[in-house]
């Protein structure tokens, strides 16, 4: 059952969103939900090396320019993000807004701002048991180097930076 909390990531949430332990992550993803011009939820999938918590009522994302999700959210603002894992699942609802169509050093990647408004907690209820998460979404990319993840990590120093000029 979900449970409401505070409107700001818990410890366990910013510890995992804050880009400083990457490593466990790479081949975990998040889920992204924006509301379509119709109002249907649109599903898309970020990794860690596109999602960044500068703080703990802020998330960052590196969504393409051009991609359904970033013109959902430039046209209404409505993002959830599903952050599953081993013993846990958050919903983390917010207003998310476009800092930039083009981010510095990475052309085609937007940066988005989701200001959070609403984070949800979903455990097993007592009668439920043991029942628990056992496991999140993952990938596998053979491609993965140190060249990649070089990269991601710059992606993720500029969704750190505040000033970026803006289109």
């Amino acid at each position: 059952m979900s449970k409401r909390l505070e409107p700001k990531l818990p410890d366990r949430l910013f510890d995992l969103l804050n880009g400083e332990n990457l490593s466990p992550n790479l081949n975990k993803v998040i889920v992204l939900v924006t509301v379509d011009g119709k109002g249907w939820p649109y599903a898309a999938i970020l990794s860690y090396l596109e999602v960044l918590a500068p703080d703990r009522t802020n998330i960052r994302l590196a969504p393409w320019s051009n991609s359904t999700t970033t013109a959902n959210i430039r046209s209404n603002g409505k993002v959830t993000l599903l952050v599953v894992d081993e013993n846990m699942a958050y919903y983390v609802q917010g207003t998310g807004t476009e800092l930039s169509r083009d981010m510095e050093g990475f052309p085609g990647m937007s940066k988005v701002n989701v200001r959070i408004e609403s984070v949800l907690e979903d455990k097993a209820l007592d009668y439920e048991g043991s029942a628990r998460i056992t496991t999140g979404i993952r990938f596998e990319n053979p491609q993965m180097d140190a060249a990649y993840i070089e990269r991601g990590r710059r992606v993720l120093a500029g969704l750190r930076r505040e000033s970026e000029g803006q289109s």
